[in-house]
């Protein structure tokens, strides 16, 4: 998703007492703009703020997402990202590194997903 709303922007690891910047966007820890709501996740919250729910590759993504961590309703594909997440977690050293993989992750099934719907 972050391709989509700011190729170029930069993730940035906060410390539990470091505020967030004035000029980024927060999002999964308490007080970020964007978080769980009652309803949905941070990913799909984000997706309806930047008007990507349209995106079917990324509605797709967001139900495995949802169910990494709610445990709501089973998408088949979430053991597999799963998987593959464990292992980048035990290849990466760093959060930024972790990152990385995890992106490499979403991008090929944002690949995959955005190939099926046409």
């Amino acid at each position: 998703m972050r391709r989509l709303i700011d190729a170029e922007g930069i993730v940035l690891w906060l410390d539990k007492t470091q505020p967030c910047p004035a000029d980024a966007i927060g999002f999964a820890f308490d007080g970020a703009r964007f978080g769980n709501s009652q309803t949905r996740v941070t990913f799909e919250e984000m997706l309806i703020h930047f008007n990507l729910q349209r995106n079917v590759a990324l509605v797709k993504i967001g139900t495995i997402v949802r169910y990494l961590e709610i445990r709501d309703t089973p998408v088949p594909e979430a053991a597999g990202v799963q998987t593959l997440l464990k292992g980048a977690q035990r290849r990466a050293a760093t959060n930024d590194e972790l990152l990385a993989e995890a992106e490499k992750t979403f991008d090929l099934l944002y690949e995959a997903y955005s190939d099926a719907t046409q």
